[in-house]
């Protein structure tokens, strides 16, 4: 309970200005925080409309189980479920899942820490480490990667298993790994090369197979908690064989300054003083922080054995969290060492669009040996020694992981046209111009994401869509729609099955409006003005 709650405070502190204006400010007001934002509630209105059709999302229509081309969310849905149904503000409930991730990946870790053996102190800096270090937590924006906190409790469940071989705990790890699986396919990856290992290695030590045993400790309850797992796989497999997705080695690599880069002011001063531009020329904060390496490095330091636990007796934490960790940055490393290009195409493995990821699994090898280093270096027999150590590096860690926090105001609030196509009669689909330029890229997907976005209001099917997937047809329709009005992107609206065009006159220019709308007035046989409110305009698209 107290580590909770140093997790908590340290949250608040790490997290400013985030922690304190959680309903009105975000790290980036990019597409992909708005997609974030969408699948949060379109979860959650699944949930009490349509559960058994949750992937049947309402983007990119005609296309089926869009919600299988992104990561889906489901499981950070369970903690944004409440507060978007208390307080309707997607905003909140998408910051109260970054920020509630930070508490419970630095609990799980502690959680996992105490189950290696560890003291009470030195499993509080494993916590941190984990919970804190800039390679993750600066990460808080990106859903599908910083809810990633049931790793350590799954690893947790299935440490206890390998000792004591009881069936409840390797149902705790399959129910661990489920809620992974639903939350973020990356964590899922993560985990299941963590259980691989431990696995592995377990084998390496003497543990029997015993298959049959294993199954049996699973039972009907583990087949029953592995069902939702089963049942989520399916739509991601019949997308990706249906838009042919499959993983390459373009731009793979992290640069090697990414190793050494992070964006925490001690070590920016660090950088400095050194006379090196990490920061400049890395594609991704993947240094850890001096003072977990160096407590993970005190790990390995001889002295005199501490008492073991009977977990050290099966799997000497030491060596499988070295191998981990190793084994993730081999993962991670760009060429010529880099292990990507072998194992790219597995099964899972083909989930993850970007291999630095992996630094995301070392980062928790590393805090556990820094947990284990710490109890190396000081003695049980002093406890109040070891307490003060811990609070001192504690605080040493929270200042090295201090880093400038950028936020920005954002607010959403649904037109009032999209509010107004809420009352009318469903279903229907929708189309919402005008549309960026799709060459440009970021404003075509700023501006796709927004219309996601109003399509909370109604929750009918949409041509719009952004994810990881871009279909086909979508791409083509996109650039007629680039055009609008003219002959070729009526009849596409008209292919694509749009029933109802909401026009969006504030978003053009003062000239470009005046244009569209003398235009607009040469296809009244094929557009039928519906309803007119603020700057917003639905037409009715005839058949």
């Amino acid at each position: 309970m107290k580590a909770a709650i140093l997790y908590a405070a340290l949250t608040l502190f790490l997290a400013f200005p985030l922690s304190v204006h959680p309903g009105s400010r975000v790290m980036s007001p990019s597409p992909d925080t708005n997609l974030f934002m969408w699948t949060l509630a379109w979860d959650t209105h699944a949930f009490t409309h349509q559960p058994l059709g949750i992937f049947d999302a309402n983007i990119y229509y005609p296309e089926r189980w869009t919600l299988a081309y992104s990561e889906n969310l489901i499981g950070s849905a369970f903690f944004a479920a409440p507060v978007l149904w208390l307080t309707g503000n997607m905003v909140l409930a998408m910051n109260v899942v970054s920020l509630l991730s930070a508490l419970l990946c630095a609990s799980g870790a502690y959680l996992l820490g105490r189950r290696l053996g560890m003291s009470r102190p030195a499993a509080t800096i494993a916590g941190l480490i984990f919970g804190f270090s800039p390679p993750r937590f600066f990460r808080l924006e990106q859903l599908h990667l910083t809810t990633m906190q049931w790793v350590p409790f799954g690893l947790a469940s299935a440490h206890a298993y390998v000792e004591r071989g009881r069936a409840r705990d390797l149902r705790w790890t399959i129910f661990f790994l489920s809620l992974q699986v639903l939350t973020s396919g990356h964590g899922a990856v993560f985990l299941l090369i963590g259980l691989a290992a431990l696995a592995l290695y377990a084998l390496s030590r003497g543990a029997p197979i015993a298959a049959r045993q294993r199954l049996l400790d699973a039972g009907v309850p583990g087949a029953l908690l592995l069902a939702p797992v089963a049942l989520m796989v399916l739509p991601y497999l019949w997308v990706q064989r249906e838009t042919g997705l499959r993983r390459t080695l373009d731009q793979w690599a992290s640069s090697w300054a990414s190793f050494g880069a992070s964006p925490s002011y001690v070590d920016t001063w660090l950088q400095a003083r050194l006379g090196v531009a990490w920061n400049e020329q890395a594609d991704a904060y993947l240094f850890p922080g001096l003072g977990p390496i160096v407590l993970a490095v005190l790990a390995f330091v001889p002295t005199t054995p501490i008492a073991g636990s009977a977990f050290r007796r099966t799997v000497n934490p030491r060596t499988f969290y070295a191998l981990l960790t190793l084994l993730a940055v081999w993962l991670t490393l760009g060429p010529p060492l880099g292990l990507w290009p072998l194992v790219y195409w597995l099964p899972g493995m083909n989930f993850i669009r970007v291999p630095s990821r992996f630094m995301l699994l070392a980062i928790l090898g590393i805090a556990m040996l820094a947990g284990l280093g710490f109890d190396r270096m000081a003695p049980a027999a002093a406890p109040r020694r070891r307490t003060a150590g811990a609070a001192l590096c504690a605080l040493l860690l929270t200042a090295e992981f201090t880093s400038p926090l950028a936020t920005e105001e954002y607010r959403f609030e649904v037109p009032a046209i999209d509010r107004w196509l809420d009352t009318q009669p469903k279903p229907f689909v929708v189309a919402e111009l005008p549309l960026a330029n799709p060459r440009n890229l970021g404003s075509s997907e700023r501006r796709h994401t927004t219309y996601m976005l109003h399509s909370t209001a109604h929750w009918q099917k949409t041509v719009a869509g952004y994810s990881g997937l871009r279909p086909p047809r979508h791409v083509a329709l996109y650039e007629q729609l680039a055009t609008f009005p003219e002959e070729a992107s009526i009849q596409a609206l008209r292919d694509a099955g749009v029933t109802h065009l909401v026009v969006h006159s504030g978003y053009y220019g003062a000239e470009d409006w005046q244009a569209v709308e003398a235009r607009l007035a040469r296809y009244a046989g094929r557009l039928t003005l519906a309803h007119v409110e603020g700057e917003g305009r639905v037409y009715l698209v005839a058949r």
